[in-house]
């Protein structure tokens, strides 16, 4: 539902760049009056007043007999109109994307394309990023990486999925014990610290970015003690707070 001053606004004729430079308001003050923000009554009246002396300010010339306006109040107008239609066109192909992908750090991959020899899914919870769903594909083959067992691999699995799942407070050392086959001090603070996934949702929610793509380095370690190197890319979901991981390993050293 429009204000007075929206209305105001709107009905002068003005540009918006225009209407700026003649009552000191910025343009970003006015485009968010338009949009239905309720400027601050000071604000208002600059416009108001602006506006009832609108034939004052036009910079009117007389060419011929005949009243013109100031050519730099036309070019400002369409200027505006051009910036518009911009703003919708890229509003419309966002709708269309519907989730554009930003990658970290180099050229987008096609996600289709990535190897990997396991993958996981994730869910987090939006107040602090812990777990509230967490799934693997294969954590038999995972596990046969790291010297394990089928046996093995199910008790390891089990216990380091149900401490993901169910922990409601994030600590190192709870970490380590329900996941002693990662290097936690080699391993990237992403795929291995709570506060470290809260800040990177954050901060990519206030960027309105929805998809993210971040290839991260993991070390895990073998059951004989010795380190296995891995790449992890991992698809973030942002706004519905959950990613899918594409587990692929390098060496053993």
């Amino acid at each position: 539902m429009k204000n007075s001053i929206q209305d105001s606004i709107l009905e002068s004729g003005f540009s918006i760049t225009h209407i700026s430079k003649k009552t000191g308001v910025s343009r970003k003050t006015i485009y968010n009056i338009i949009q239905g923000k309720i400027p601050t009554e000071k604000t208002k009246n600059r416009i108001l007043q602006g506006l009832t002396n609108k034939v004052d300010w036009l910079s009117l010339k007389k060419i011929g007999g005949k009243v013109t306006v100031e050519a730099q109040y036309l070019i400002d107008l369409q200027n505006d109109k051009i910036k518009s239609q911009a703003d919708k066109i890229l509003s419309l192909e966002k709708q269309l994307m519907h989730k554009p992908i930003t990658f970290i750090g180099g050229n987008i991959p096609d996600w289709n394309t990535i190897e990997y020899d396991v993958k996981t899914t994730q869910s987090y919870k939006p107040v602090n990023c812990l777990f509230s769903k967490y799934k693997m594909d294969d954590y038999v083959k995972f596990f046969k990486y790291l010297g394990y067992n089928s046996s093995e691999a199910r008790y390891v699995w089990e216990r380091h999925s149900k401490y993901m799942t169910s922990t409601k407070t994030y600590n190192k050392e709870d970490f380590m014990r329900n996941s002693p086959f990662v290097n936690i001090k080699e391993t990237d603070e992403l795929i291995v610290d709570q506060l470290s996934t809260l800040n990177f949702f954050e901060s990519n929610i206030k960027a309105n970015i929805v998809s993210v793509i971040q290839v991260a380095k993991c070390v895990y370690i073998h059951k004989n003690g010795s380190h296995v190197l891995a790449n992890i890319t991992v698809l973030f979901d942002i706004i519905n707070y959950r990613s899918e991981s594409k587990i692929k390993f390098l060496e053993v050293n």
